[in-house]
């Protein structure tokens, strides 16, 4: 719920619980199907139920791999290509994923030259009304398996597990 006198978000937002697999995943059957499925087909074929499909199905379209129409999934032109790229399918994505929250913010705050934390992250969206959990450091912790599941594999930054810090590559 937004406080009073603060606008509602209009960001994009990473479902907390999607993982770049899982996409690539969707994806893939989506194209050996043919490029046009039913959504409870597709459920099927990742080998989950629709509550489970539906946030994976929600990034991919937010990052303009497919698209959903009267329950039918289709890929776009981008999901084509991205289901014939053979190496690191995120970084085909990497503009793409750089324009979605968490991602722009840590990028955003990484730019400064100094390395970040989740927390930081977690503090600069929560003044912009932005969390993924209620409840603080859930709310980070899931920020921070975004960014490791996302941001690292699309080459848009790099991450110290020692010192739990994120940077620009």
């Amino acid at each position: 719920m937004a406080e009073p006198n603060r606008p509602l978000p209009t960001a994009l937002m990473m479902p907390g619980n999607v993982r770049g697999g899982q996409v690539i995943s969707l994806v893939e059957i989506t194209g050996s199907i043919g490029g046009k499925v039913d959504a409870s087909k597709l459920a099927d074929e990742l080998g989950a139920d629709i509550a489970v499909l539906l946030p994976i199905l929600d990034a991919a379209e937010m990052l303009g791999l497919v698209r959903s129409e009267k329950g039918d999934v289709h890929l776009t032109e981008l999901g084509l290509k991205f289901q014939k790229t053979t190496k690191n399918k995120l970084k085909v994505l990497k503009d793409r994923i750089a324009t979605i929250e968490p991602f722009r913010t840590a990028i955003e705050l990484a730019s400064r030259g100094k390395p970040i934390t989740a927390q930081n992250v977690a503090d600069a969206l929560a003044e912009m009304g932005l969390r993924w959990h209620y409840k603080p450091e859930l709310n980070e912790a899931l920020i921070r398996t975004l960014l490791i599941h996302w941001a690292i594999y699309a080459g848009l930054l790099n991450y110290d597990g020692k010192s739990g810090k994120f940077r620009k590559p």
